[in-house]
């Protein structure tokens, strides 16, 4: 029986499924990792190195989570699997991209969820949720996807570009509104369209060994009608 709660944060009472100790044998899983030799850089957002999860986990995902997820988000389809990898945060600050410093959103589809599953302990950050300041943007719908975009580039041109440095609280254009540690064998689950960003020590040395680095498992869902 997994051992969950569900948060509702910001204005927008976005849902956020939390589970302790989600996996039987999280152990088995590092050890995987540790075995891959096919790490690469294979996101435009997410700031480190990536390889596939072995299928059968994602399948097991969808099974354990499947009634949690249709009865916290009111959605009635089926869950599909869109993307499942082990990823490990390796980007030394300095070298972050500009869309890498700022909080961002995986889709403006609300039927597509992320399950984050830290494989790490304490001491790794965490997830961070965000308010755009100006517009009150918690949730980036489809609708108001350009606009907002716009609305962002405009205020960077404005007041400059985000330091070289992985968001972690508060800024000049977001607020935070939500924050997860790190701790092992936890997950959380929520909509890939609220704003998000990984969040580290501000000591942080990366590490792109998976038996000591910030390893988690990136899984993302999509409910859809079956065909």
């Amino acid at each position: 029986m997994l051992q969950f709660h569900i948060d509702h944060i910001g204005n927008t009472q976005s849902p956020i499924i939390v589970i302790e100790n989600f996996w039987p044998r999280p152990e088995e899983l590092v050890e995987i990792a540790a075995t891959r030799n096919d790490y690469g850089i294979r996101s435009l957002y997410y700031p480190g190195i990536r390889s596939s999860a072995p299928p059968e986990y994602a399948h097991a995902v969808v099974a354990n989570l499947h009634e949690i997820i249709r009865s916290a988000f009111a959605v009635q389809d089926e869950l599909t699997i869109t993307d499942s990898t082990f990823s490990i945060t390796a980007t030394p600050a300095e070298k972050l991209v500009p869309f890498q410093r700022v909080p961002h959103f995986d889709s403006t589809d609300p039927r597509r969820f992320a399950v984050l599953h830290y494989l790490c302990g304490s001491g790794h950050g965490g997830t961070s949720f965000y308010r755009h300041r100006s517009s009150g943007t918690e949730v980036v719908t489809e609708e108001m996807r350009d606009r907002y975009i716009r609305t962002v580039n405009a205020e960077v041109k404005a007041v400059g570009m985000p330091p070289a440095l992985y968001v972690d609280g508060d800024t000049e254009l977001f607020e935070r509104i939500a924050k997860y540690e790190t701790a092992f064998n936890r997950a959380l689950v929520y909509q890939g369209n609220v704003l998000h960003s990984v969040n580290v020590r501000p000591n942080f040395v990366p590490d792109p060994n998976p038996r000591t680095g910030r390893l988690t498992m990136n899984t993302f869902l999509l409910a859809k009608a079956p065909s």
